[in-house]
């Protein structure tokens, strides 16, 4: 097998006629049910964690970052680690209940006042947990919908993630209003321990093993070190550069909303901004298929995502109102929604029949993770000395600087695994 065989793009298998009839798939309602309960605990957990430790706890920044960026840094260290065992393992819906089991332990590790060291074992099992999950959802997706499915499918599954997201949203404004961190921390807790159970809905046997690792019938894997091609490379650096940019925007206007709404719980204000993000993420998701197919070029769609990106940044640095906050966070909306399909998508093209869709799913989360350490670390360095507004501006540069380098990229051709055919 030549070892960029697999990125040669067959439209029918990207967003064929079965990709876009949105046929179910055996077990489909638990799968989304999963999907739902996932996207109700991993949103919100990083910047309640650090509006926790920040305004309740009362810890200095730098030291909220290092925590945070140790998280991250877990995550960079087992999504590839994950997906290579996503790619191998049968038992999948066991897998990802062992996974779910950890996100509840390091929840109820932040209950009470948790100190340093708690909070960074905290940090290793909410880690664990959230390398793990996504590439393991993905991989029952894949296994159940196939190539030609699998665009559809990740449209409905983000869409009811980011549901899930907006139900946990909601629930944190309403524990918030009566009740404390501890509730939220149990409830997250109970929410993951759900979704861990709930995934053994689908069927075990309906989950093809080869075709949930983009293995082409009677071949070998690919080897490793032959499956980073230039192209998946330079979408990697995409990638980080995007999340060096995009992650901590989402702690820094819940901070600097709660500076404005000084009567309002820090709790509550961030459980509404992430209310906001994920309900427009819902529209957007469900249309990010027929969106990428009409399109068809990732490089274009990652390139003005990054603009967008940008553009949010340089608003949420200038505005001194509610309003401005908000339309900030549409913008977040639009991108991620997007973004949430996307990924996925160009990941399964690049892995195209090497056996190896999983292990790249963790090394596209292992860049993720790096970026969001990355920007969590800038952002607890720069917070201090230069506040709110200009720490935003840092982000809005190097989402700039991604834009353009994506945008060069795409010109040349050297970013998708796939273009449009004429």
């Amino acid at each position: 097998m030549g070892g960029t065989r697999f990125l040669r793009w067959n439209g029918k298998n990207l967003m064929g006629a079965e990709s876009r009839s949105g046929k179910s798939v055996p077990g489909q309602g638990p799968f989304l049910l999963s999907n739902f309960l996932a996207g109700d605990i991993q949103t919100g957990i990083m910047p309640l964690t650090s509006i926790d430790l920040l305004l309740g706890e009362r810890w200095r920044s730098d030291q909220v970052g290092i925590v945070l960026a140790f998280g991250s840094l877990v995550l960079l260290l087992f999504q590839p680690l994950a997906g290579h065992l996503a790619d191998r393992i049968v038992s999948k819906r066991a897998f990802f209940f062992l996974l779910s089991t950890s996100f509840a332990a390091g929840c109820l590790l932040l209950v009470g006042h948790p100190s340093l060291p708690r909070a960074l074992l905290s940090q290793l099992f909410l880690g664990v947990a959230q390398g793990g999950m996504m590439p393991v959802l993905g991989s029952v997706a894949m296994g159940l919908a196939g190539a030609e499915g699998f665009p559809a499918l990740t449209g409905w599954a983000q869409g009811a993630s980011h549901a899930g997201s907006v139900f946990g949203a909601a629930s944190v404004l309403l524990i918030a209003l009566h009740g404390s961190f501890f509730e939220i921390f149990v409830f997250y807790a109970l929410s993951s321990l759900l979704a861990g159970l709930v995934l053994f809905g689908v069927p075990g046997k309906a989950i093809d093993l080869r075709r949930a690792r983009e293995e082409e019938s009677g071949a070998e894997p690919i080897p490793v070190f032959r499956i980073v091609s230039l192209p998946f490379f330079i979408f990697l650096l995409v990638l980080l550069l995007f999340f060096v940019a995009n992650t901590a925007m989402l702690p820094l206007a819940g901070d600097k909303l709660s500076g404005i709404l000084l009567s309002e719980p820090p709790a509550r204000v961030m459980a509404f901004l992430v209310l906001v993000t994920q309900a427009l993420m819902i529209p957007f998701s469900l249309l990010a298929p027929a969106l990428v197919r009409k399109v068809g070029s990732g490089g274009l769609l990652l390139s003005f995502g990054l603009l967008l990106l940008a553009l949010r940044g340089g608003l949420l640095s200038e505005t001194r109102s509610v309003a401005g906050i908000l339309v900030g966070q549409f913008l977040d909306g639009t991108i991620m929604g997007l973004f949430s399909v996307l990924l996925p998508v160009l990941v399964a093209e690049y892995a195209r029949g090497s056996g190896r869709f999983n292990l790249l799913q963790g090394l596209a989360g292992a860049v993720i993770s790096a970026g969001a350490s990355f920007s969590q670390l800038l952002s607890g360095v720069f917070l201090d000395p230069l506040g709110f507004d200009r720490t935003l501006l840092v982000l809005t540069g190097v989402a700039l600087g991604g834009a353009l380098f994506a945008i060069v990229a795409w010109r040349n051709g050297i970013l998708d695994p796939f273009r449009r055919q004429k």
